[in-house]
């Protein structure tokens, strides 16, 4: 038989009921300026060994002299001796492969930024589409391809790919131009 509560053993009250049941708000640390630079250089070290090797299997390449007395147009002739066609498009296509096909893959990440807990992501922490990584890596290639136009085309895309990076430092989300452009933020872990 039940016991029955006396009037000494009353059982506690129920806790009061919950009015604010949502979970708590986790805080997302995004990954800065100076963190990115370095995991830049990683992939920059990464790249320059494999374009070694790419290389190698290219056919040489002939240097040509530069003038007793060179002047500004000389050197530029020069320099646009140096980037024949196939060598900068094998090289932006490299580039481009290395960075599009790591950040959009299951690791959303390249070499270099999974050595520093860096994720690449849309705006839900999903994967980014082939399109919206091949628009973030823009900075990195297309200086590249701009060089088929000429140096002087090629220091211009240089100069706003460099304004698009540092960009990132004065962003609250720490996003570059590159990276509001394609919808992407970069967390750390």
């Amino acid at each position: 038989m039940p016991s029955v509560p006396t009037s000494g053993s009353v059982p506690p009250p129920p806790p009061p009921p919950v009015w604010d049941a949502r979970p708590p708000e986790t805080t997302v640390r995004y990954a800065g300026f100076w963190l990115r630079v370095a995991a830049a250089i990683v992939d920059a070290i990464i790249l320059t060994v494999a374009w070694q090797i790419i290389e190698l299997a290219l056919p040489a390449q002939t240097i040509p002299p530069l003038p007793a007395k060179p002047d500004y147009e000389a050197f530029i002739n020069m320099m646009n001796a140096l980037l024949s066609p196939d060598r900068v498009i094998v090289y932006a296509l490299l580039v481009w492969a290395y960075f599009v096909l790591q950040e959009t893959s299951s690791a959303q990440a390249t070499l270099g930024k999974r050595m520093l807990g860096i994720r690449v992501s849309n705006a839900e922490g999903g994967r980014l589409t082939l399109l919206a990584a091949s628009i973030r890596t823009w900075p990195i290639y297309l200086p590249t391809l701009a060089a088929l136009l000429g140096i002087g085309a090629s220091w211009l895309v240089s100069l706003f790919a460099l304004i698009a990076c540092v960009a990132v430092a004065l962003s609250v989300r720490k996003q570059g131009l590159h990276d509001k452009m394609a919808g992407a933020i970069l967390t750390r872990s």
